[in-house]
């Protein structure tokens, strides 16, 4: 009875012993890419210059909407910590026109992420930038909506 109670005793602590291997393996699995994915850095900034489109958008319930092509974008003009986004429209002859409305915003650099924080007469909000590099933009905003950008190009039918 001893051997058998014994054994019992041993199973259940190498059961125990696996449980806690596949428990540290997950944990390190998640440390390991968490610290893979590249989050902003103020560094990265001067990259938001320029125009972008969206490719795609994301709600926290998941659902999306991809976009392949897009006549409208957003300009992106930023000096130091303080720019503007203008919603600008590609016209037929490649060339881009304003709809004259430029939302300012300020660029802030806290709790290991960079934020938009927008301002106009009539509203405020912050946009939290999930990612940005050459080519991808990704902005959440304060609904947990996840925009994401590609670069823009305007269209021209005479090339």
């Amino acid at each position: 009875m001893k051997i058998y109670k014994s054994l019992i005793n041993t199973n259940l602590w190498i059961h125990s012993l696996n449980k806690m291997k596949k428990t540290l393996n997950l944990i390190l699995a998640t440390a390991l890419l968490s610290a893979c994915s590249k989050s902003v850095v103020i560094d990265d900034i001067e990259q938001l210059n320029g125009y972008w489109e969206i490719s795609e958008v994301k709600t926290p319930e998941g659902d999306s909407k991809t976009f392949e092509s897009n006549n409208n974008a957003d300009l992106f003009e930023l000096n130091a910590t303080q720019g503007t986004r203008t919603k600008v429209v590609s016209q037929i002859d490649g060339s881009i026109q304003s709809n004259g409305i430029q939302e300012n915003f300020v660029v802030k650099d806290s709790a290991n992420a960079i934020y938009l924080k927008y301002k106009t007469d009539f509203s405020e909000w912050t946009e939290k930038l999930e990612r940005l590099n050459e080519n991808e933009l990704i902005i959440i905003n304060q609904n947990n909506i996840k925009y994401t950008y590609k670069r823009f190009t305007p269209i021209n039918i005479n090339e």
